[in-house]
């Protein structure tokens, strides 16, 4: 070969090489869609969601498209590195933020995620450019424990141990843990082979569950312990009205005595010792429409103050052959002058 034909190629060569580099070294516009959503590790306390105009509640939103401009070589390594949609996350704590409802300035918020920073991308746009995150304080609580199978049916012969969680949960979240049994658990747990699961909360908002950080053994009896207790009170009978309607209104049990002669009650034992310790073991209601005619007031059904942990979990529960009781009332005005 000449030298004038190797100088040729080497020219030619070189030639490409900076065309290539010029080329890759170019920035070049990019679109990629992705999703912002609230990160795992994120404080459990917290309960975070994100609410674009129109929409409901959520943690999870897409994004698309978001537009990038950078050197080809980069979009190619971000594309080959990341598997799209490329998933950025919002942790709370990381971002100094509290109780409270905030903007979040998208476009801002991605531009520093190391996905970007890392392979010097720029950030052109996204679409939704703001989204509101709302962060609430969960509070928690020690909860009873209901098992459930697969079809939401409560297993009243289910034995939890330990019968309580303690889970985060919204403020004012009264009712119970739950945990599910697929059919294959419900047969072993039919056999007293204890299942080991993990008692959790829905809190009602965009699917988000709380979980306890221990879990529970169930055993499903071949029927629950429930024996028959005979139960007599001389607690006072619990009178639940309005405020208006007790500081208008006088209110007496007429057949007091008959409404604690003894009954019978169905409960295991440690169920029964609960409900001998609550303070009104009976009570009746009183509503604002009771006291429209005083002349004619209807009896009231006696309602059992179970507690209602044991309820859940069908550890107590009313004999179901005898008929409620009810108590005959007076209700007499407190004022007759000033009220109407």
């Amino acid at each position: 070969m000449s030298d004038t034909l190797k100088k040729l190629l080497v020219v030619v060569s070189l030639t490409l090489l900076v065309w290539i580099w010029a080329y890759m070294s170019q920035e070049m516009p990019d679109e990629i869609t992705g999703t912002l959503q609230v990160a795992d590790s994120a404080d459990p306390s917290l309960l975070v969601t994100f609410s674009l105009s129109g929409s409901r509640p959520q943690t999870k939103i897409p994004l698309a498209p978001i537009a990038l401009k950078g050197a080809p070589s980069k979009l190619s390594e971000l594309q080959n590195r990341h598997q799209l949609p490329l998933d950025f996350y919002y942790d709370p704590t990381k971002e100094g933020h509290a109780e409270g409802v905030y903007m979040l300035d998208i476009l801002e918020y991605l531009q520093k995620r190391s996905k970007i920073q890392e392979l010097a991308l720029t950030l052109k746009s996204c679409t939704p450019k703001q989204v509101d995150v709302k962060i609430e304080l969960l509070e928690e609580k020690k909860l009873p424990i209901q098992c459930l199978d697969e079809n939401g049916l409560l297993k009243k012969t289910a034995v939890i141990t330990p019968a309580f969680a303690n889970i985060y949960v919204r403020k004012g979240y009264n009712a119970s843990a739950t945990v599910s049994l697929t059919q294959q658990q419900i047969e072993t747990a039919r056999k007293q082979q204890p299942v080991l699961v993990i008692p959790y909360v829905d809190l009602g908002v965009a699917g988000v569950i709380r979980k306890s950080t221990e879990p529970v053994e169930v055993i499903l009896q071949s029927k629950l312990l429930l024996q028959p207790r005979a139960f007599q009170t001389t607690k006072p009978i619990g009178i639940f009205m309005s405020p208006e309607i007790q500081n208008a209104y006088k209110v007496t049990i007429l057949n007091d005595e008959e409404l604690r002669k003894t009954t019978t009650i169905y409960a295991t034992d440690e169920a029964f010792r609960a409900y001998e310790s609550v303070a009104y073991p009976l009570y009746i209601v009183i509503k604002d429409g009771d006291v429209v005619d005083l002349s004619e007031i209807p009896p009231k059904t006696v309602l059992y103050n179970f507690p209602l942990e044991h309820v859940k979990s069908g550890q107590i529960e009313l004999d179901e052959t005898k008929l409620p009781r009810s108590a005959n009332i007076k209700i007499e005005p407190l004022n007759p002058v000033l009220t109407p």
